[in-house]
């Protein structure tokens, strides 16, 4: 049974969000497909990379690179929408980067 992950955020206020791991995995396979993508242009522009299912994969399985991609490549902006939210009268996209993040299992 393949469990649902979640990205656990510690505010600095200690308002603590939840954040769909896959919402983090779709982003980062987005990113490397279209970018795959456009240094193959070269070839067939037909032939697109199929990496999606590939990285999204990929990432579900590493929590670091899900941190990771969320912390450096994601805004709390970006996020928010998917967080399960205790406060939304708060600007974190100051502190989203260094804001306290693990990887939990449903």
């Amino acid at each position: 049974m393949q469990h649902e992950k979640i990205l656990r955020v510690k505010m600095s206020d200690g308002t603590v969000y939840d954040i769909p791991a896959e919402v983090i995995a779709e982003h980062r396979a987005r990113y490397f497909e279209n970018n795959s993508a456009l240094k193959l242009t070269y070839h067939a522009s037909s032939m697109k990379p199929r990496l999606y299912g590939p990285e999204m994969e990929f990432a579900l399985n590493n929590d670091d690179i899900l941190i990771g991609w969320a912390q450096t490549r994601m805004t709390w902006k970006e996020l928010e929408p998917h967080a399960v939210k205790v406060d939304t009268d708060k600007d974190y996209d100051k502190e989203w980067p260094t804001a306290e993040k693990k990887i939990i299992t449903c």
